[in-house]
């Protein structure tokens, strides 16, 4: 624990000591309406970048999903979500009224099927569909001989057709060391052919672009999918003349428009060309397991949030101004200071709890960081109540750029005539329980956009998209099947 200097300044010297340099951080934390705007150019100018070029840092990587459900989709289909210490098998059944029924289980995934011959983690997959089925006695639709169902893998792949995708590397403790650079769809499929289960793996789907055609079958229409949560990311229709990275090949008389995009925008700016980085940022950053990787997501998602006021509050004990100089053995730890504290203290903001009160923000950092009380003062926890605004809200000023850059750059910023609204799915902690994030956002966004603009957008709630999206996913390639419409990339 870090013990106070010998010799005390005295305590109005303290105070305004603590009071300057707290103005110059929050400065730094500050986006100006200018600022904004410069941060939404360079996120158009990257996104039409990343469409032509492979390899550009913000990817823009083609999911090869061609249109977006309108909430008349029927039928069941099976999704699969592996990426983590649990395989999630789903039955979703799309009742053709933009609602869904879904039953779903759990199977645990061993430590030694993570980093054991690949063939023995993806036969466990398939036993785990064939143990779903007969549980829950999953049939297909009438007319049809297999089940379809869509695949969230949420690792690394280098996906080349809507049913088709190559495993890079490997993430989040799993190390199979024969899998990298095997096709994960063609896995599944065998190992679920050698049990003779009637399943068909159709499609290959990200969680991101799951959240839009979530909320797209929700609400007959959406423009973006958007995550902020412990990451985040972004994924919108674009219009295939623009994709540069694929071609079109159709059966039909006329081959599909659009085509969904995994944007990937948590990379943005990895150049740090016009991010607004702080001292703090990089602390945050070169303490990271990947430097110089993922800045913008470093700076706004649940993941890192918490590290960057901790970054602050730290900075501030070692100059001697906040808790006396002592700190703890939970704040001197990495990511001691939980995005869910955060919360918690903003929410304590807004019931106006007195700073003597034994709730709140006080609570958080005697009980939950480990501060002695003696050493919290009243003017310690208004510290703290300040440095978690400003962290929250530019969090929530960036993400506004992300969500302003996309309506720029598809052209939904102007009024048809109509008012029409531009809905937008949202998934994640952030969006769904951090106080003040959408009011922060939609501040922010008229500053971009307008007043206008900013009133059209709606946001809502698109929960689960790695598995209810998965499902849409392969509904939308049993409709791009029959269609006769075939995308790959170059």
């Amino acid at each position: 624990m870090t013990s106070a200097a010998s010799s005390s300044p005295q305590a109005g010297a303290i105070g305004a000591s603590l009071s300057n340099m707290l103005d110059e951080v929050e400065a730094q934390f500050t986006l100006s309406k200018d600022k904004l705007l410069e941060l939404t150019h360079h996120f158009s100018e990257l996104y039409t970048y990343g469409l032509g070029v492979k390899g550009a840092d913000m990817p823009m990587i083609p999911s090869f999903v061609t249109g977006l459900p309108d909430g008349k989709e029927k039928g069941t289909f099976l999704a699969m979500d592996l990426g983590g210490t649990n395989l999630r098998v789903c039955e979703v059944k799309l009742k053709g009224d933009h609602t869904f029924e879904i039953r779903q289980q759990k199977y645990r995934v061993s430590d030694a099927l993570k980093k054991g011959p690949v063939a023995d983690l993806f036969e466990y997959m398939a036993e785990s569909v064939e143990r779903f089925l007969n549980e829950f006695g999953t049939e297909t639709d009438a007319g049809e001989d297999e089940l379809l169902m869509g695949f969230t893998f949420s690792f690394p792949v280098e996906q080349t057709t809507i049913d088709r995708g190559a495993l890079l590397f490997w993430t989040k403790g799993f190390n199979c060391p024969d899998a990298p650079g095997k096709d994960v769809v063609q896995l599944l499929q065998n190992a679920l052919d050698k049990k003779h289960i009637k399943v068909r793996v159709n499609a290959l789907v990200n969680d991101t672009v799951g959240t839009l055609l979530t909320r797209s079958y929700q609400t007959g229409g959406a423009i973006l999918g958007a995550i902020f949560g412990t990451g985040t990311n972004g994924a919108y229709l674009e219009s295939i003349e623009r994709i540069k990275k694929i071609k079109v090949s159709s059966q039909g008389q006329a081959g599909p428009t659009h085509m969904v995009i995994n944007t990937e925008w948590g990379s943005f700016d990895n150049a740090r060309t016009v991010l607004p980085t702080t001292q703090f940022d990089n602390f945050v950053d070169r303490t990271a397991l990947r430097q110089r990787h993922h800045l913008f997501e470093k700076m706004i998602s649940g993941m890192y949030l918490g590290e960057v006021a901790r970054a602050v509050i730290i900075y501030l004990i070692d100059n001697l101004v906040l808790f006396s100089g002592f700190s703890s053995a939970t704040l001197n730890t990495q990511y001691g200071l939980d995005t869910a504290y955060m919360s918690m203290i903003e929410a304590d903001i807004d019931n106006g709890n007195p700073t003597s009160g034994s709730n709140g923000t006080r609570e958080v950092l005697t009980q939950k960081l480990g501060l002695r009380a003696e050493h919290v003062s009243d003017v310690d926890v208004e510290t703290v109540r300040r440095i978690v605004r400003f962290v929250g809200t530019r969090a929530a000023r960036l993400s506004a750029t992300a969500v302003a850059g996309t309506l720029i750059h598809t052209g939904n910023i102007q009024d048809d005539g109509t008012g029409k609204q531009v809905n937008v799915g949202v998934d994640g902690s952030l969006a769904e329980l951090y106080p003040h994030f959408e009011e922060r956002m939609r501040i922010a966004l008229r500053d971009i956009v307008g007043e206008d603009a900013e009133k059209r957008v709606k946001f809502g709630l698109a929960k689960d998209g790695s598995g209810v999206g998965a499902a849409l996913g392969a509904a939308a390639a049993k409709k791009q099947r029959t269609a006769g419409h075939r995308v790959e990339a170059n």
